[in-house]
């Protein structure tokens, strides 16, 4: 795995890979795609449910039907020990809407403009070329998730040396900023003829100039960037889509749920009263109607949940009973998330006698709750989606129908109850 770490820029661009040789790298790729595609902040295609577009063969760029198809390619190239190659192209507000990267369609037309570059930094020549990327909208810096291959490699490529990220940064300012970096290159009075290549020289001299003409802009750009390895990663604490939300409703049902919980005994919710349950369920339905972001990834839970149910009960008529199921299971999901927040609330009080809750404090447990919910619903149905490709796989042989019954038999533990 590779991650280079550069100096704050004007843009910032950030590179690594999963070791090919690693067991679970086939998997962690799979999910990578899910991520990009769907996680909060994610922008969408028209009328779909993820973001993820890209090219598997030329010509035009394709927005996905659904992230799977890409996924599955990813993850079976994976196990061939092909590299996937994550990058991240990133921008301060301010540099996005200067560039015109408004909307979905001018990022979908700037990283088509840019994709050589990292192709051929990564030794990848333009005819065996494919990639897939989503766009973030963050506040604070919006950014594409670019993942690309070679789908020809035969040789695995374990390490990529860290002066290669660096390159395609200096070469992605060089053909992003070109007109700007002339321009500045002549008030500066050097010499026309200098002007005919960027060097790297000028590139530096040039983030210089833009940092003390925008300091703002880069201590902000800063801030964000100390969040992008995680991100990257697929393991954000998607602190800037929390922090974009209107958390006031939230903290105080939050707390007032709080004070209704048993003193004694254990916190679960199927050892809860009746009372404190109705008013847990309350909470959750509250959750779902009142932030899009829960609301959106429960129905991705059910869809997808659903659909690997109906692998095994194909009867049409079973279907809405399959989805109240999957519904049923995701709140019960957020409840235990819930009462996970406040039970290490519970215990900080036990802990500190008259244990303050200053109001900085109370919109952090606040924001840890609607984390946790976020990411264990974004996991769990990303899982049913691996799981249904698996199985599906499975199921595509000639296997008799008594065959197909007893294997889900044996798989039934897993949840995976008609």
């Amino acid at each position: 795995m590779l991650c280079k770490e550069v100096p704050v820029s004007i843009l910032i661009y950030k590179q690594r890979h999963r070791h090919p040789n690693y067991q679970k790298t086939p998997k962690c790729n799979y999910a990578h795609i899910g991520y990009i595609a769907t996680r909060p902040g994610a922008v969408k295609n028209e009328g779909m449910r993820h973001g993820l577009f890209g090219k598997l063969e030329p010509g035009a760029i394709k927005e996905f039907d659904t992230w799977q198809e890409a996924a599955r390619l990813v993850r079976e190239l994976s196990y061939r020990r092909v590299n996937m190659y994550r990058g991240i192209i990133s921008f301060s507000p301010e540099t996005a809407a200067e560039l015109g990267l408004s909307n979905h369609k001018t990022w979908e037309d700037y990283i088509d403009r840019h994709i050589l570059t990292l192709a051929k930094f990564n030794g990848i020549r333009v005819q065996d070329l494919q990639w897939v990327a989503a766009h973030h909208n963050e506040k604070g810096h919006p950014h594409i998730h670019v993942v690309f291959w070679n789908k020809n490699q035969r040789t695995m490529v374990p390490f990529v040396h860290p002066s290669i990220p660096d390159k395609i940064r200096k070469q992605l300012i060089r053909d992003t900023f070109a007109e700007r970096i002339k321009a500045y290159c002549e008030d500066k009075q050097q010499a026309k003829e200098h002007l005919s290549a960027i060097t790297d020289e000028m590139i530096d001299e040039f983030e210089k100039y833009m940092e003390q003409l925008h300091p703002q802009e880069y201590r902000r750009l800063r801030e964000a960037f100390g969040r992008i390895t995680d991100d990257e990663l697929g393991t954000s604490p998607l602190d800037s889509v929390v922090g974009a939300m209107k958390i006031a409703p939230f903290l105080s049902r939050l707390f007032a749920l709080k004070e209704k919980m048993p003193k004694k005994g254990r916190l679960y919710y199927k050892l809860l009263p009746e009372d404190v349950k109705v008013e847990v369920d309350a909470f959750v339905a509250f959750l779902k109607e009142n932030n899009e972001y829960i609301r959106n990834l429960v129905q991705d839970y059910v869809e997808s949940k659903t659909r690997l149910a109906m692998l095994y009960d194909t009867d049409p008529t079973h279907i809405k009973e399959q989805q109240e199921k999957a519904v049923a299971e995701a709140d019960k999901l957020i409840a235990n998330k819930i009462l996970d927040v406040i039970r290490t609330m519970l215990c900080k009080d036990r802990e500190v006698q008259s244990f303050e809750y200053t109001e900085a404090r109370k919109a952090y447990f606040t924001e840890q709750m609607i984390c946790e919910i976020l990411i264990a619903l974004e996991q769990a149905a990303m899982s049913f989606d691996m799981e249904y490709d698996d199985r599906q796989k499975a199921m595509s042989t000639d296997l008799s129908k008594a065959a197909r019954k007893e294997w889900y038999l044996r798989h039934k533990d897993k949840g995976l109850e008609p």
